[in-house]
């Protein structure tokens, strides 16, 4: 009896560890005062990584009609971490995923649509998009002459054709339309530009912007930023190269919940150029988008047939620090059928964080361990851009100049030796040194990171030889 007893006691715990219940409500009352949503007649859905993103998995129900849809899952762990949005019809909300850890027992987790939970008399407003377009242009990322940049949005149905023209300033792209809102609506957004090579999305999360009372009042708004929100303090200064691993042993196709039971090929894909996202579904056709990854002992990967798949990707100056990637694996199999994009969730991606200076480093994941990841062997400062002898010894002015706070300064030797890179005030005091070692003949660039000092002039001397020279640069904050 004692251990038909135990036994009992087991199962019911068991049981009761994956018998926890969330109930689901979203309040569609402010959409349907705006006229977005009919209550009764439109339908409201969740889809979440508990149902594999299906949108027609969980219907939700309004039965007492107070605008509040319910669906309630009893199926859940203690600790399971949700991640999931709303859809009303077919249109997913428009904010980041959703996210909530289950607690021990009923709980209920409460949201306005698109955390929309204002209303007031909408009114026409004129909504002018303005972003400045500089560090793309000079990146090369963006050729102002053949590519297109488009708005898109929760407002056109997250479509092309809204497209954005050079202004007064050719660096700032504009387009002004109309739209009925009132005060407190938000508008969800990016910016996207179309090239030879495809369509380049700014960043996520989604970009917002909410209409003040101001707006209101004036019937005009103004939303003006760079693309992906980028400073001279957010962007590399210098060429860098990523090499991206990513272990496949236990691989699982989040579309189907199984082993993968081959790993044929591995791609990269991301929202930072070189790296790119394939159009909804990464369908096939799409293959010269992605970045094909190695475990053959080539193309930068170190072993071969330790499923460590393997990329190196360069990305140029003025790239953003930040960058958001994903996998897929066995793309174009004919047991994908259209879903290549099967490591995780759907909005789900992982990411790294560069420095300024960063001239190389490693970043090793697992497939489909989402998240944020340290960068391994990372090289930062100096960087040898021509092992070619030059005619001459030289030291270029600093670029950008003014600065803030990083900037990059070039130097040539032309034959091997001590070099000496300084940097004074003004007063002539020296403030730092940068290089003070031998250095072969050829060309470098130094990264120098002036987070520490005060704005104003500095000057910069080098010796090598019997040569030395002095520019001048300026930190303005």
């Amino acid at each position: 009896m004692r251990k038909l007893f135990y036994f009992v006691f087991a199962l019911f715990v068991a049981n009761m560890a994956y018998a926890q219940t969330v109930e689901f409500q979203v309040d569609m009352s402010v959409k349907a005062k705006k006229g977005q949503f009919v209550i009764g007649t439109d339908t409201a859905k969740l889809a979440g990584n508990f149902n594999g993103w299906t949108g027609n998995a969980n219907i939700m129900e309004d039965g007492n009609g107070d605008s509040v849809y319910t669906a309630t899952i009893d199926t859940f762990a203690v600790g399971d971490m949700l991640s999931f949005k709303f859809i009303m019809n077919s249109t997913y909300e428009s904010i980041a995923n959703r996210e909530y850890t289950v607690p021990s027992g009923s709980s209920v987790y409460f949201a306005y649509f698109d955390n929309d939970s204002i209303y007031s008399v909408p009114k026409p407003i004129d909504i002018t998009f303005q972003c400045n377009m500089e560090f793309e242009a000079v990146s090369g990322r963006f050729n102002p002459s053949t590519d297109t940049l488009t708005v898109r949005g929760d407002f056109n149905g997250w479509a092309s054709s809204d497209i954005l023209e050079p202004g007064l300033d050719p660096n700032i792209y504009e387009l002004t339309f109309t739209d009925t809102l009132g005060v407190g609506e938000s508008i969800h957004y990016k910016y996207a530009y179309i090239g030879t090579v495809g369509t380049t999305w700014e960043n996520d999360p989604n970009k917002t912007y909410t209409i003040t009372q101001a707006d209101y009042d004036n019937g005009s708004a103004t939303a003006f930023r760079t693309f992906n929100d980028l400073t001279l303090a957010t962007i590399t200064n210098a060429e860098c190269t990523i090499k991206f691993v990513t272990y496949m042993d236990g691989a699982i196709n989040s579309i189907t919940g199984q082993p993968f039971g081959t790993i044929d090929n591995v791609v990269l894909c991301g929202a930072n150029p070189p790296l790119r996202w394939p159009d909804a579904g990464w369908p096939t056709s799409d293959s010269g988008l992605v970045i094909w990854m190695y475990d053959d002992g080539t193309h930068g990967d170190i072993t071969a047939g330790d499923n460590y798949w393997s990329a190196d990707v360069t990305f140029p100056p003025f790239s953003p620090l930040g960058i958001e990637y994903k996998h897929g694996a066995n793309w174009g199999d004919i047991v994908n059928t259209t879903g290549n994009d099967n490591e995780n969730s759907v909005g789900t991606n992982h990411h790294i964080m560069l420095d300024p200076h960063t001239l190389s480093a490693t970043v090793i994941d697992s497939f489909g361990v989402m998240g944020t990841h340290e960068l391994q062997d990372e090289v930062l400062g100096i960087k040898e851009i021509s092992s070619t002898v030059p005619d001459n010894y030289s030291l270029s002015q600093n670029y950008p100049n003014p600065f803030n706070p990083t900037t990059m300064i070039r130097f040539s030797v032309k034959e091997t030796g001590i070099v000496s890179l300084k940097v004074y005030n003004v007063l002539g005091q020296l403030v730092t040194t940068l290089v003070n070692e031998q250095k072969p003949a050829g060309t470098f660039e130094y990264s120098f990171d002036a987070s520490n000092l005060s704005s104003g002039i500095y000057f910069y001397t080098i010796k090598a030889g019997d040569f030395s020279a002095t520019r001048k640069m300026i930190l303005l904050r």
